[in-house]
């Protein structure tokens, strides 16, 4: 598996994150977007990305990724489907726990966000 696919498959999980009282949708896929790329940033050697196919730096990250996941227009009313609710505190929390996580953890071959972050997979839940 590739750095490419880990970062752009896994990030879609967080996106699902996005927020309301406290932090909105956008913010919390805008910081989520930063916290994803400055962990991969941070792990992977320049070489290892470039050959990967990631951008030139880690702000065209940022931008790629914001831009891909739709940031700007992610609100309370479209985030979330079905019944599901929208969580600002889980929200925060998805972002946090991508800022937390290890370089052991990002670069590991089966790296899963769901476990690794778990808050990210309840910012939107039925209550």
């Amino acid at each position: 598996m590739s750095i490419r696919i880990v970062l752009f498959g896994c990030f879609g999980m967080v996106v699902a994150c996005g927020g309301s009282d406290g932090v909105s949708p956008r913010q919390a896929c805008e910081d989520s977007a930063s916290a994803l790329c400055e962990r991969f940033y941070a792990c992977y050697t320049a070489q290892e990305l470039a050959s990967a196919g990631f951008p030139s730096s880690e702000a065209a990250c940022v931008t790629t990724l914001q831009s891909q996941q739709g940031c700007a227009a992610e609100t309370t009313q479209n985030i979330c489907t079905g019944n599901a609710k929208y969580s600002p505190v889980e929200a925060q929390k998805c972002s946090d726990q991508i800022t937390g996580l290890s370089c052991s953890q990002v670069r590991d071959p089966f790296f899963d966000e769901a476990t690794a972050a778990p808050a990210c997979t309840m910012v939107c839940a039925v209550h």
